[in-house]
């Protein structure tokens, strides 16, 4: 007994320091910051409506970001959720406006093909020695010209009212979308915290070769978590074609870059084994409301770069002193 009292603390210690470390609480503080900034410089931002409107832009982001999250706390990475995004976009839109599918039936199938392309890119990076950074940029090159040869580089507009829904739509006067993201962060939560298939991924991500000595089965659960990431970044194209009434052949363009960001701003290093769902919580929400705030005070877009760029690398500077 207690051994047992003793490990479920050992547990419950390990609970918390995965929910709340130093670099969190100090990206957090900087939210609140900009936050108050923001809020004095324009007073709109602060308002019921922006903030909505903050929520639902960053909705899309925060579903690539809970993939992203639970795939580099394994250790992996995936530059292509940007061009996947684009590719289930357009299949889609195609079946809906010129194939006549069904819109449920579109729906399920975006969702399956985001779950084929993820396991597509697990299998390659569990059954060859190339790095996952290198294996997934040429996916992200593959898939993204795909997506311009299936719509010869033109939009898909006017996709219908039932799909617009998705991501319009309301629930008792809340955005569906906002919804839809908040129980896919609990589910990640959840999942990592409370089932081995978590703590598979933190093992995993904590130290490979050991894992595989424990007798884990790292090939199978390394495929696992990349085609749980293909499949939420397949929901997050559903979810932003469906608010934008489009379907882009580059409107996945930069999502891997900012998932990957908010993902490293919110505490998980680049070599895995750590990090939360909150922290990426926080991490979205900062990158959110720097888009908002500056285009709220007439900042130019490429600042928005600039400073986010800025970001990612203090936090992955503050990773590495931390790590040594």
């Amino acid at each position: 007994m207690p051994l047992e009292n003793q490990s479920k603390s050992l547990r419950k210690e390990r609970n918390i320091a995965q929910v709340i470390n130093p670099q969190q609480w100090g990206v957090f503080l900087v939210l609140i910051g900009l936050v108050i900034i923001i809020g004095i410089s324009s007073p709109v931002f602060l308002s019921p409506r922006n903030i909505r409107n903050v929520l639902q832009q960053v909705s899309t982001l925060g579903v690539v970001s809970m993939g992203m999250t639970v795939l580099m706390i394994s250790g992996g990475i995936d530059l292509s959720v940007g061009s996947s995004m684009s590719v289930v976009a357009v299949i889609v839109g195609k079946m809906l406006k010129d194939w006549g599918f069904s819109t449920e039936s579109a729906i399920l199938f975006g969702l399956v093909l985001g779950l084929g392309i993820g396991t597509m890119n697990g299998l390659l990076v569990s059954r060859t020695r190339v790095h996952p950074f290198i294996l997934t940029l040429g996916t992200m090159t593959a898939l993204q010209g795909v997506a311009i040869v299936i719509t010869e580089g033109y939009p898909i507009t006017d996709l219908g009212a039932r799909f617009e829904v998705l991501g319009g739509g309301t629930f008792h006067g809340i955005p569906i979308i906002i919804l839809i993201f908040f129980l896919i962060l609990f589910f990640c939560y959840f999942l990592l915290q409370h089932t081995q298939l978590g703590r598979r991924a933190y093992a995993i991500g904590g130290n490979e070769r050991t894992a595989f000595l424990a007798g884990i089965k790292v090939k199978r659960y390394k495929v696992i978590f990349y085609a749980f990431c293909g499949l939420l970044t397949g929901l997050a194209a559903l979810l932003l074609a469906s608010r934008i009434s489009s379907a882009i052949p580059t409107m996945g363009s930069g999502f891997e870059l900012q998932s990957i960001g908010a993902v490293v701003i919110g505490g998980t290093p680049l070599s895995g084994g750590q990090g939360s769902v909150w922290g990426t919580l926080i991490g979205v929400l900062l990158l959110g409301i720097i888009a908002n705030g500056l285009n709220l005070l007439h900042v130019e877009a490429s600042w928005q770069y600039i400073v986010t760029g800025v970001i990612i690398v203090v936090a992955v500077i503050i990773h590495e002193h931390r790590s040594k």
